[in-house]
């Protein structure tokens, strides 16, 4: 290879570098709390959407409450700072410009969220600090004397850091219509007046326990109305009549290692997975392939209301140390502080 040769090489590579480069662009900042005060403690991610291309770019926040994107594509981007709950709210931020070769300074200032800033009450951090002072609870899965996964335990889910509204259920354009109108409302979370939360409890982010015995599976619930649910394992069927209610009816059997658990006759009016009818049938799979992990996947199915399957996943951790709290909705629960004198599951 000639010198010439080689020298046209390093420069036609020194400028697609010096393009590379000078083409991107970096933003930093810190998360503010409504003091003014930096927050730390908190390690979800923060989200940058290119809005041409729909790219996902993410950035971990540091203990010490400051995130950076480095060698961003210049662009405009929607930034997206997810919340599991309740201290914080969530923080979205539309069409912010990156241009080539520029460093931005962009702090987000999260508002209070349903607790107001009560230290110590929002169950997302809580999750990350149960988790770690439970230690290393690696080990084989704990079987019962049939051989099947043993389920038995106090668990918390790993705080859900996708994009806001990453994953919303498949409706129909009617029931999109209604959730629209129910969205414009402005309605609290169906909690703040004692009512459940989810069709499925263990999707939340409070802790739970599971009591796995031959024929039934007992979860109970912290801060959840009303706190329980029973999953049979007896071999019976659903019951073909069934007055709808809100958790429905729930049965179990296993594939394998994977216990399948069914549940119909919900009520329309059933929160967590948006709008749905009676016909709403949910799906969750379990497993526990270690000793500390319970993995649960969750499909839901309305043929009069979704356009397809909708499925979930959800990752939980075994706690160790220590109990569910006392729960008690209804004291001293104000609800005429709300918008709504009541929730409404239709407008």
């Amino acid at each position: 290879m000639t010198k010439s040769l080689i020298l046209q090489i390093s420069l036609l590579a020194g400028l697609i570098f010096s393009h590379s480069v000078f083409s991107q662009g970096s933003i930093s900042g810190s998360l503010i709390d409504p003091n003014g005060s930096i927050i730390s403690g908190l390690s979800s991610p923060v989200f940058m959407i290119h809005q041409e291309t729909g790219e996902s770019f993410q950035a971990n926040v540091t203990l010490q409450g400051q995130y950076e994107f480095s060698d961003l594509p210049a662009g405009v981007y929607n930034l997206n700072f997810p919340s599991s709950c309740c201290m914080y709210q969530s923080f979205s931020q539309d069409s912010v410009e990156i241009s080539a070769g520029q460093s931005l300074t962009f702090d987000l200032h999260l508002g209070w969220h349903i607790n107001l800033g009560t230290i110590g009450d929002d169950p997302g951090m809580l999750a990350e600090d149960m988790i770690n002072l439970s230690g290393d609870l690696s080990g084989p899965t704990p079987r019962r004397p049939d051989g099947k996964p043993d389920f038995t335990g106090m668990w918390y889910n790993i705080p859900d850091t996708r994009p806001m509204g990453s994953n919303p259920p498949p409706l129909q354009p009617w029931a999109a219509e209604i959730q629209e109108q129910l969205n414009a409302l402005g309605q609290q979370n169906p909690a703040s007046y004692c009512l459940p939360q989810s069709a499925v409890p263990t999707t939340l982010i409070f802790p739970y326990k599971i009591i796995h015995t031959d024929e039934l599976i007992v979860q109970l619930a912290e801060f959840v109305t009303p706190g329980y649910r029973q999953i049979f394992l007896d071999g019976r069927d659903i019951p073909e009549i069934w007055n709808p209610s809100w958790y429905g009816h729930s049965v179990g059997r296993w594939e394998g290692d994977t216990l399948v658990v069914e549940t119909s006759g919900y009520n329309e009016i059933t929160p967590g997975f948006g709008v749905h009818t009676e016909a709403l049938k949910i799906t969750e799979r379990y497993t526990r392939p270690s000793n500390d992990i319970l993995l649960l996947e969750v499909t839901a199915e309305d043929p009069e209301a979704y356009t397809r399957p909708y499925v979930r996943n959800y990752e939980a951790r075994l706690i160790e140390g220590q109990e569910l709290l006392e729960f008690v909705c209804a004291e001293g629960n104000d609800t005429s502080l709300y918008a709504q004198p009541v929730w409404r599951g239709r407008p």
